[in-house]
């Protein structure tokens, strides 16, 4: 019986010790969890920025683009419409 009892100790400490390290690891998961939404978050407004960026070229062209057609319409029309 003494036996059975020192046994039945032993398991009640490992389970103890097991419950504690799965708190441990659902603790570290947690904060990595929220780290990693973190991330994505930053990442994301990187993205946006890089997109931004990206952009900001082909809306100069574009506008260079309006103004020599522009241009080149309204030396048409003055050259050849306004006579």
């Amino acid at each position: 019986m003494d036996e059975q009892i020192k046994t039945l100790f032993r398991q009640q400490a490992d389970i103890k010790e097991l419950t504690e390290t799965v708190h441990r690891l659902a603790t570290v998961l947690e904060k990595q969890g929220m780290s990693l939404k973190s991330t994505e978050e930053k990442v994301s407004e990187v993205k946006q920025d890089v997109d931004e960026i990206k952009s900001k070229p082909a809306k100069r062209w574009d506008a260079v683009i309006a103004a020599v057609i522009s241009g080149i319409v309204m030396f048409l029309l003055g050259h050849f419409g306004m006579k």
